[in-house]
């Protein structure tokens, strides 16, 4: 047990209690408060308690001293401070000087209320009503009887509801704004509940005891990461075997092994990414193979590279991680306070409205780490924080996740940098095809192998790993549930059973919210290219209006003498360049921002919003292209014939207007589909040839033969067809081929529209369906 400290300000004697978290600043509500109205900031610090207490969350520009020796780290260790050592943080703004006392205040002392967000883990007893609340503690929320108020950033005002609809019975009804509500590890949109059956809202776990009693079991944010003879497959070989280890709460654990040892199976295995044949892992009492679906959301994973948008700002881009990350109820002041706070803990709060591709590579993994923070992970997962960074930044990256680790999360890294191991815990070395060598402390390492240094140590596990011997298996320690303790300790291959469940799956998570929030990015992002390419894309469509008039007559599409040959080739000239301009639009989208679309699918954004959000925005764009093309060509030739109760402009906007939609969403098609740019360039240009080839101008598709099928799944084909329909081509240019498909007729016309309409829905469910089997390659 840590012996009691009491922090001293100004006379004021404040006694520090395991489990909770201080405050230190001017802040009204800071459970520390420093005297006078010139305080150095709103909250100048946090104190916190793992293994033992800690202060950390200072201001960038802040200098510390403890006793007479300045800290240069970002967090300070009060573990064996002698009583009466006082710490002083400076800031331009001012000094605060705390005093640290040994032992337990005198009663009279003031004893701060705790932070519901930071509150531990426990067991509570709730009385039910007839209808009963659950969620988050908001100002807002309004009064009600019966409300249970928890933690948590995914946790909405009103998350769930229990309703009491027959003795012993209860309905539970997820309220749709968070981050979901859990039966036997499932999210549920509702459930039936009676006595002896749980639910998790949040890292809160309920269990109704009896009709009107609800048992609470809440979890801190730190938790115990357990792994037990962990083993996986990949490509029909071992990725991992027999992986054994425990990483317990604000630990920091370094994975260390030579390429293909399976550092990085590890994390996909963890993330579910990986097939796995054997064994276990739990975190915060939840088993990876019942409950997935709630434990992705206790996960953060950090990829090596910095998968972010660089156009926008860093505010920007943490501003729609949190949209699409929190409960959809946070208001935008809070949501805002909270990047605030995560990026000042992280040192980057300076640095907010810079753009990231203006960043350093050190202050790039550091909103990289924030993204993750911000959706409040117990365990954080990082792929080679330190790569490409020189040794300054890779030293601070690494100081940074001793501080996170203090502050309460379980931290694992895969690292090749075994010269930056500063402030790691735990070590795992494993050899080749995923077999764990070693774990244990940093410092035993090298002795255990008789290795003179790390490089020796890999090229000889990378050379001969079979003279290695497997490293001792260490007990599963998982923070379990009160009813699951028996089942985490005696391993199982298979999942066990749950109780059966009356209870209907929730659909993938704010599919609504998700898309207007991915649709503001998207417009975000257009706009961040600036007016220069915005133009460009304008120009594009200038060039095929100007071209098609420059072509045409000076009759253009209309009917004011016996024929008008050239209209057909005006005609294919604007058709064209609808086929180009919409294709250019997307073709590059999905494959280029690939990594970041896998990134937000683990946090459960679905390829459906993505997908949707792109068509929506380029749908938009592309919408202007073909009006800006269509009014370059009306200004310098006349239009068609009025006909079908349609003016000359809306005849000729219309079919250019489909053919762009329809071509942008068969580009959407392709990048979703093509795993590197290079293979999206060639087949947009295979895509593009096919369709001013197919679309009836170059030969006749007379009805038979593979080019005259392979035309029904062409835009261009439908697109030019709809335009000589309305315009009545085959009149206008009598030496055109007879092509059915052309027929001045209202059906003729429905016909052509509806097929580009009905090709544009295919391509869009063909590109969600291609990216979401991407995206879930088990």
């Amino acid at each position: 047990m840590t012996d009691p400290l009491t922090i001293e300000v100004d006379g004021t004697r404040t006694p520090l209690v395991q489990g909770r978290t201080y405050r230190v600043g001017g802040a009204p509500d800071c459970e520390i408060r420093l005297p006078g109205s010139a305080a150095p900031a709103p909250v100048l610090a946090r104190i916190r308690h793992l293994h033992h207490w800690t202060v950390g969350g200072f201001p960038g520009d802040a200098r510390i001293w403890l006793g007479d020796a300045e800290v240069t780290g970002a967090v300070v260790h009060l573990r064996d401070v002698p009583d009466g050592t006082d710490l002083v943080i400076s800031t331009p703004a001012g000094r605060a000087r705390l005093h640290i006392l040994r032992g337990t205040p005198p009663p009279e002392a003031r004893v701060p209320r705790p932070r519901a967000d930071d509150a531990g883990s426990g067991s509570r007893t709730h009385r039910l009503g007839e209808v009963t609340v659950i969620g988050r503690e908001d100002a807002d929320a309004g009064p009600h009887e019966h409300r249970i108020a928890i933690p948590g950033w995914g946790v909405a005002v009103e998350q769930a509801t229990l309703k009491h609809v027959a003795p012993g019975q209860y309905h539970l009804r997820d309220g749709g704004r968070g981050n979901g509500t859990f039966v036997d590890g499932r999210a549920v949109s509702w459930a039936r509940i009676t006595p002896g059956m749980s639910f998790s809202v949040g890292r809160s776990r309920f269990t109704l005891v009896r009709d009107g009693e609800l048992r609470e079991r809440r979890f801190a944010t730190a938790a115990t990461l357990s792994v037990w003879r962990l083993s996986a497959e990949h490509g029909g070989g071992p990725a991992l075997r027999d992986l054994s280890f425990t990483v317990g709460p604000g630990e920091v654990l370094a994975v260390l092994g030579p390429s293909g040892a399976g550092k990085s199976s590890l994390f996909k295995a963890l993330l579910g990414e990986l097939r796995v044949t054997h064994g276990r892992v739990t975190l915060q009492g939840l088993d990876s193979r019942t409950d997935f679906d709630q434990l992705r959301l206790l996960l953060g994973f950090v990829p090596q590279d910095d998968d972010l948008h660089r156009t926008l700002t860093a505010r920007q881009v943490l501003d729609y991680a949190a949209r699409l990350r929190l409960a959809s109820d946070t208001g935008s002041a809070l949501r805002r306070a909270h990047v605030d706070a995560v990026c000042e803990e992280l040192g980057i709060a300076d640095r907010l409205d810079v753009r990231v591709e203006r960043l350093s590579g050190g202050q790039r993994k550091r909103v990289s780490l924030a993204l993750e923070i911000l959706g409040d992970p117990s365990l954080l997962m990082l792929d080679e924080p330190t790569s490409g960074l020189d040794a300054g930044a890779a030293r601070e990256v690494m100081r940074t996740l001793r501080g996170i680790a203090d502050r309460g999360r379980t931290v694992v890294l895969v690292t090749h940098s075994t010269d930056q191991l500063v402030g790691v815990d735990k070590v795992l070395v494993m050899a080749p095809g995923g077999r764990p060598v070693f774990f244990g402390p940093p410092g035993e390492v090298l002795a255990a192998f008789e290795a003179p240094d790390f490089p020796s140590l890999m090229v000889r596990i990378g050379s001969a790993p079979d003279t290695v011997p497997d490293a001792p298996r260490t007990p599963a320690d998982p923070d379990t549930r009160p009813d699951d303790a028996g089942r985490a300790t005696a391993p199982a291959d298979t999942p066990s059973a749950g109780p059966a469940t009356e209870a209907k799956r929730r659909p993938g998570g704010r599919p609504l919210r998700r898309t207007a929030v991915l649709v503001r990015r998207e417009l975000a992002l257009l706009h961040a290219r600036g007016p220069a390419a915005l133009a460009g894309l304008m120009a594009l469509a200038v060039l095929c209006g100007g071209f098609a008039a420059l072509v045409a007559s000076d009759q253009g599409l209309a009917v004011t003498g016996p024929d008008n040959p050239k209209a057909l080739q005006a005609l294919n000239l604007l058709l064209i360049g609808a086929v180009l301009c919409g294709q250019a639009l997307t073709y590059s989208n999905v494959v280029s921002e690939f990594t970041i679309i896998r990134r937000e699918f683990r946090t459960g954004v679905s390829p459906g919003p993505v997908i949707a959000s792109k068509f929506l925005v380029h749908t938009l764009v592309g919408t202007a292209q073909a009006g800006v093309s269509v009014a370059v060509f009306r200004w310098i030739r006349p239009g068609p014939t009025p006909a079908f109760g349609l003016d000359a402009t809306t005849m000729t906007v219309l079919p250019l207007v489909g053919t762009v939609v329809c071509s942008m969403a068969l580009g959407l098609l392709i990048s979703a589909t093509a795993d590197r740019l290079e293979r999206a360039v060639t087949l947009a240009t295979v895509a593009s040839v096919c369709q001013v080839a197919l679309n009836g101008v170059p030969f006749a598709l007379d009805g038979s033969g593979l080019p005259y099928w392979a035309a029904m799944f062409v835009p261009g084909r439908w697109g030019l067809a709809a335009a000589a329909a309305l315009t009545d081509v085959r009149r206008l240019a009598p030496d055109a081929a007879a092509d059915a498909l052309w027929e001045h007729g209202g059906r003729q016309v429905l016909i052509d529209l509806g097929m580009l309409a009905l090709l544009t829905a295919v391509f869009v469910w063909a590109s969600w369906l291609v990216l979401r089997r991407r995206l879930r390659p088990l």
